[in-house]
């Protein structure tokens, strides 16, 4: 029997659920079936996280790393962080066929803790080890870049020869950071897109989501202008925004739909089915060459997105002329006149029926799957 590798996700910070985090892993698990490859998921625990599968273990300690705190202080935490790593891997890695490959992707970590990752590989056998990183933000324009570089640079020699590798989901981050890095990246799909697809709109309003917890960078002010908008085309529509929005309702507004914060996976998914716009007013500088998930799984799931322009999501839909769903949000009335009018127009739906043929050939498990493949 072929000896297949063991991949093992390390993830830093879990954010108590937030975002695509969790389904990202879930997705890798069913990726590495695929490929026959043995997966588990290693990660610090947290309060009020949801029920994890049986392959994760929260054995990470030492995860105050991204908190304020004294140089000392900080440099324990690298050091507990490190030694959690190191116990861990060690008995596996001990308990594993000499030949077998293992390899240590990590993602949503800081500088702090893939310095942690090298000290913690340095004592680690090195013949058959593999150290996969993806990086999701714009580090090569952080004041902290350096430490990336030199930490990419250190990584890189402490594994044998091709066994390093840098990933991203954004080609425009992948080819900046390339450049910084003097490293070259792999462009990985979105693989948690295998979900069904929305029926035709049966809706008696024009279902409007905010997906998320709100933050600042994703438009969260644009978000409550929308709420509080005097319009007469307010009966129209249901704006759908989790709790912590803190969304207030105006008479002769929109109606207001709160949802938790962080939905499980089958009511995230219900909102997909259900929405008909996705609002993705996110900041142009936060968002110009990192990806959105909530918009892969929009145009995937049938929705139309709106967006800002100069962000990652408005050049993917300028590549489908799509230019008419990048708008500017200053005016929260011509807003509300401007989705009325795109959700009543063709032209709009066939090409954004190109561009979701386009996406789902691309972003998909099997897809995914295939580029570890490769890279391996």
């Amino acid at each position: 029997m072929k000896n297949y590798p063991k991949f093992i996700s390390l993830i830093p910070n879990l954010m108590g659920g937030e975002g695509h985090i969790i389904p990202y892993h879930i997705s890798i698990n069913k990726a590495t079936k695929i490929l026959n490859w043995s997966h588990e998921v290693i990660y610090s625990p947290e309060a009020n996280l949801p029920i994890l599968p049986e392959n994760w273990y929260g054995v990470l300690r030492g995860n105050q790393l991204e908190n304020e705190a004294s140089f000392f202080y900080k440099l324990q935490q690298i050091i507990i962080f490190a030694r959690s790593i190191l116990n861990y891997l060690n008995s596996k890695l001990s308990q594993n066929n000499s030949s077998r490959s293992n390899i240590i992707f990590i993602e949503r970590f800081i500088h702090l803790q893939l310095f942690a990752l090298w000290l913690a590989v340095l004592f680690l056998p090195k013949d058959n080890l593999y150290i996969w990183v993806l990086y999701r933000h714009n580090f090569h324009q952080h004041k902290t870049k350096f430490f990336y570089k030199l930490l990419n640079k250190l990584l890189k020699k402490t594994v044998k020869s091709g066994h390093f590798a840098l990933f991203s989901d954004s080609e425009l981050l992948a080819n900046s950071m390339t450049k910084y890095f003097d490293e070259p990246f792999t462009v990985m799909p979105i693989p948690h897109t295998d979900f069904v697809t929305k029926s035709p709109n049966k809706n008696d309003h024009i279902i409007c989501w905010w997906a998320g917890p709100p933050r600042e960078e994703k438009g969260w002010n644009i978000i409550k202008q929308l709420a509080e908008c005097v319009t007469p085309l307010g009966d129209n529509f249901i704006l759908v925004a989790s709790k912590s929005a803190d969304l207030n309702m105006v008479n002769q507004g929109v109606k207001v739909i709160f949802t938790e914060d962080n939905l499980p996976r089958e009511d995230y998914e219900y909102w997909l089915t259900k929405t008909d716009i996705m609002l993705i007013p996110y900041d142009s500088i936060a968002y110009e060459e990192r990806t959105s998930g909530v918009f892969t799984e929009a145009i995937i799931a049938g929705n139309i997105p709106l967006t800002t322009k100069d962000t990652w999501m408005a050049k993917e839909l300028l590549k489908f002329g799509l230019d008419e769903l990048i708008i500017n949000w200053d005016n929260p009335q011509q807003v509300w006149e401007k989705i009325k009018y795109i959700i009543n127009c063709e032209e709009t739906k066939k090409k954004l029926k190109i561009m979701q043929k386009a996406y789902t050939d691309f972003h998909n498990l099997d897809s995914f799957a295939h580029q570890f493949k490769k890279l391996f």
